[in-house]
């Protein structure tokens, strides 16, 4: 029998996974949006380069963020939003649920942020 709660638990935490993150980058590629790729890449070329300094951290949480906060910029919709904060806060239960360190949690969480503030001031720049 399996246990329900930890496979939602594991699947809230995969949408920080990096073929989740490919996937959100190729969409759009796809709709040609190029500021929206540029936050993202950079996004990602911040969390690489802080994963070389910060070795215990959760960086799916650091890579759901980045994700929560650019689609949230781009669509521009409270309920999306809403409904990306919460699932970006199910992911971090999620995270805590299956027993990750909260030390970790924190680092990957200040990671995105980091990550993310860094993005959207460096992507106009290109």
């Amino acid at each position: 029998k399996k246990n329900w709660k930890k496979e939602v638990a594991r699947d809230l935490i995969a949408l920080g996974s990096i073929p989740f993150y490919i996937i959100v980058i190729i969409r759009a590629v796809i709709g040609e949006y190029q500021p929206f790729i540029n936050q993202l890449a950079i996004s990602i070329i911040f969390v690489l380069l802080l994963s070389l300094i910060i070795k215990q951290a959760n960086y799916y949480l650091s890579r759901g963020l980045i994700i929560v906060v650019f689609t949230s910029l781009f669509y521009k919709e409270f309920l999306f939003t809403t409904f990306a904060i919460l699932l970006f806060l199910g992911m971090i239960y999620s995270a805590y649920y299956r027993v990750h360190k909260v030390k970790e949690i924190v680092y990957g969480c200040i990671i995105g942020g980091v990550s993310s503030l860094s993005s959207y001031y460096l992507s106009p720049l290109i």
